[in-house]
């Protein structure tokens, strides 16, 4: 079946239509996320009509007004990285300074409070964004999987599934969870503290057990992580560019 192309339905909420971004995809229930910067977007099932999505979302808008206004107190957002020096860039949490040096071998080390990154040019920014994103890569799988076994061994009733875990870049989303049993966690994810790491791991895992937000999915989410409340504030405090 040819991919339906994405859709945007106006939302009447209380500060005034908002424009909901919709993608079609092959899955059973429809999600909604607020981002950051306050836009709206969707993922539909195929075979759901736009005017039933529509539908769907303008039972949601008091939802969508509280989300976005939530936002708001981290306006506005931090600029894009430039990776020059001195630029600050987050690793678990915690900021650190860039040092640039020149060298014919590229690479980066974390060295107390600073990244260490050596390049062929210091002005080559692609180059030097590459070696960032490849050294976040590789820290991130080996804490990813751990904090997965913790949370794991915190939450054992989710244990009954089948896991599979994947590491990739995310535009909107710090995780998802596949009906498979698979769970995408963005490598962004590695920017934040662990104990936002695993909220993160601990609700995906509860969408293995109840698929949608449902009161039921919140009540399981409370009895594994109770103070996931707290958590999710501090990830959302985090705005990456």
């Amino acid at each position: 079946m040819p991919e339906r192309p994405s859709e945007t339905v106006l939302v009447d909420c209380a500060d005034g239509p908002v424009p909901v971004a919709v993608q079609f995809r092959e899955r059973k229930r429809l999600s909604i996320s607020v981002h950051p910067d306050g836009v709206v977007t969707a993922l539909a099932p195929a075979h759901r009509s736009i005017d039933d999505v529509a539908a769907h979302l303008r039972r949601r808008q008091s939802w969508i007004t509280r989300q976005r206004r939530h936002f708001e107190k981290y306006q506005p957002l931090p600029d894009e990285k430039r990776y020059v020096a001195g630029e600050t860039h987050l690793y678990l949490g915690r900021q650190y300074r860039l040092r640039l040096c020149e060298a014919e071998t590229t690479s980066v080390k974390l060295v107390g409070r600073f990244f260490h990154v050596t390049v062929l040019e210091k002005e080559d920014t692609r180059s030097i964004a590459t070696a960032m994103d490849g050294w976040y890569r590789l820290h991130a799988e080996p804490i990813f999987h751990d904090r997965l076994e913790h949370c794991l061994d915190a939450a054992s009733s989710l244990r009954a599934h089948p896991i599979q875990l994947r590491i990739r870049p995310m535009k909107r989303r710090w995780g998802s969870c596949s009906s498979a049993g698979t769970i995408t966690l963005n490598i962004d994810l590695v920017k934040a503290p662990l104990h936002c790491i695993e909220y993160v791991i601990i609700h995906e895992l509860c969408h293995l057990r109840v698929h949608d937000h449902s009161p039921a999915f919140y009540r399981l989410l409370g009895r594994c992580m109770p103070d996931w409340r707290k958590r999710k504030e501090r990830l959302e405090s985090i705005v990456l560019r």
